[in-house]
């Protein structure tokens, strides 16, 4: 290195194993480190970190400086496998029960930078039973009510620490959990996360790290130590966006666990989230920054746990159905879809359908599907809209209602979108407002138009959006029960959808193809011909030979074969 031949006699020093000596060539090549960064990577070539692990033991007033060089050499990569390779962790983890402070303060930040992104080093500090020595320390500082700056500038590098040997590596994650240093971490937060911005930072990633390599684990810990009332008073103290965003993305991550999206729910969190965010206003609401947008996701997602979804919605009288209600008449995107969405999401049981449209949400989703129909942008806003009609049709006591205002008509031209998911959702919906109304079915299938999309769509590449046009094919035929439909299809081609639908390898598709062509050889004269010509006796007639199709269907594919033949 240019600077190693005036610190040759630093190295030297350093060597000799004399007090004073060590001392000032540690305060040397610490100073030089500081000045220049190329230094570090030089001095663990010449061999400088076996030199120190042997310094430790036997110089104990210097443990302290040598403790900040080893953690100096460490913030570089190639410094930390062989800081390993020299023994240095359990030595660093010995110097942690020193009743120094700041002794324990370099020896922290020493591990904390060996450990950053180096799974050796991790497993160094299992192996020098670290994790526990660590949880102590973290508990004492729990214990601490009020923090100078002194006490932040030892917390730093502890927290730090924690965060750095458990990112990542499941099996520290683990062993964090044994030694209970989840509650020290929340703890803390609870405390002292809203007076410094770096540590709070640091918290909250040392939390979401635990939800990360514990996974379910990490998350009923965290829960059980009170985590979740904590972050969300931490979310509404710090003004930091940055800090906010990252507070969103942990929450985000303990959402998956369902307990998680209970207590977030029962804490009142979607109440707060909205107020604070400003997306429970009156007027038009945007998703002007990142993190706006994020919570959007997050309440989304809170709203797929059937509990924590019981608790926001309360059977149309909760917090969140006004405001989803004015997010559906936004003109932001994201706003849209993401109120589309958790329509969709409350529309999972027959008495939240039956609220929703009593309360008028179809008129908005009709709005919205009439508005982006002809437009190729805006994919997630129709996705969102067609998801959630599609969802209102599900329940039996719906359909009806869905029929009389003629909802079909609303969603027919989304069959000709060109984003396939767009189209599959639309052929869904209208299958399930089809199911047991012979006037939608009536409807969709006089019309020469529709007949032909669907018979073009059954031949679609797309796995999702063939078989639900083929679907849809046959419960038209089967609820509208008319020859003038069968005429109309027939002419359509609709005797290709019928065979493909048949040749499908679910057995409910096969019984559906079945069904619908008995349907329409009965209804119409012209049927048993167009279904021989698409080569649909050869189909059926492999079905009657499977030894594992059910009785039923052989009964259906018998009574088809002889009016085909």
């Amino acid at each position: 290195m240019a600077g190693l031949s005036s610190l040759s006699s630093a190295l030297e020093s350093i060597d000799s194993g004399n007090e004073e000596k060590v001392q000032d060539a540690l305060v040397k090549i610490l100073s030089e480190c500081d000045s220049n960064s190329d230094v570090a990577s030089d001095l663990v070539s010449c061999g400088i970190l076996p030199a120190l692990a042997a310094l430790v033991n036997a110089v104990p007033s210097c443990q302290s400086r040598i403790a900040d060089l080893i953690a100096t050499l460490a913030r570089t990569e190639e410094a930390r496998s062989p800081a390993v390779e020299a023994g240095l962790v359990p030595l660093l983890v010995d110097v942690l029960g020193s009743s120094e402070r700041e002794k324990v303060k370099q020896a922290l930040r020493a591990l904390g930078n060996i450990c950053f992104d180096n799974d050796s080093g991790r497993e160094a500090l299992l192996r020098a039973d670290g994790v526990p020595v660590i949880a102590r320390l973290l508990e004492q500082e729990a214990k601490v009510e009020s923090k100078s700056e002194e006490e932040f500038d030892f917390l730093r590098p502890l927290c730090g620490c924690v965060l750095n040997m458990m990112t990542g590596y499941s099996a520290v994650a683990e062993a964090c959990l044994e030694a209970d240093i989840p509650s020290g971490i929340v703890q803390i937060i609870r405390d002292h996360g809203s007076c410094d911005i770096g540590l709070c930072r640091v918290l909250i990633m040392t939390l979401d790290s635990i939800l990360e390599g514990a996974q379910e684990h990490g998350a009923n810990a965290l829960r059980e130590a009170g985590a979740v009332a904590v972050i969300v008073r931490i979310l509404g103290a710090v003004e930091d966006n940055s800090v906010k965003e990252l507070i969103i993305e942990t929450l985000s991550s303990a959402a998956q666990n369902e307990l998680w999206q209970l207590a977030l729910a029962a804490q009142g969190c979607v109440t707060h989230l909205l107020r604070q965010f400003k997306l429970d206003a009156d007027g038009p609401v945007t998703a002007d920054s990142d993190v706006s947008r994020k919570v959007m996701d997050l309440i989304v997602m809170l709203l797929t746990g059937d509990e924590s979804l019981n608790i926001l919605f309360s059977s149309g009288h909760g917090p969140i159905l006004p405001v989803m209600f004015n997010w559906l008449k936004s003109t932001d995107e994201k706003v849209l879809s993401s109120g589309a969405l958790a329509i969709g999401n409350m529309a999972r049981s027959d008495e939240n359908c039956a609220t929703l449209l009593e309360k008028g949400v179809l008129h908005l989703l009709l709005s919205i599907l009439k508005k982006n129909s002809s437009t190729e942008e805006n994919v997630a806003v129709l996705h969102g809209a067609l998801s959630a009609v599609r969802n209102l049709s599900m329940p039996a006591a719906s359909k009806g209602f869905l029929a009389e205002r003629k909802v079909f008509a609303d969603v027919v031209p989304l069959i000709h979108h060109t984003v396939n998911p767009v189209c599959q959702k639309a052929l869904g919906a209208l299958r399930l407002m089809v199911d047991g109304q012979d006037s939608v079915a009536v409807g969709l299938g006089s019309q020469s138009s529709v007949g032909v999309r669907l018979v073009e769509l059954s031949s679609s590449p797309d796995v999702g959006v063939s078989s639900e046009a083929q679907r849809l094919v046959a419960s038209i035929i089967k609820n509208s029960r008319t020859d003038v439909v069968g005429k109309e299809l027939l002419a359509a081609g609709v005797a290709v959808s019928l065979k493909s639908l048949a040749e499908s390898q679910h057995v409910i598709m096969q019984h559906e193809a079945v069904l619908a062509s008995n349907i329409l050889v009965v209804a119409n004269k012209d049927a048993a011909a167009a279904l021989r010509d698409v080569g649909m006796v050869e189909t059926i007639t492999k079905m009657q030979s499977d030894a594992e199709a059910s009785p039923e269907l052989k009964a259906n594919v018998e009574t088809l074969l002889k009016a085909v033949r």
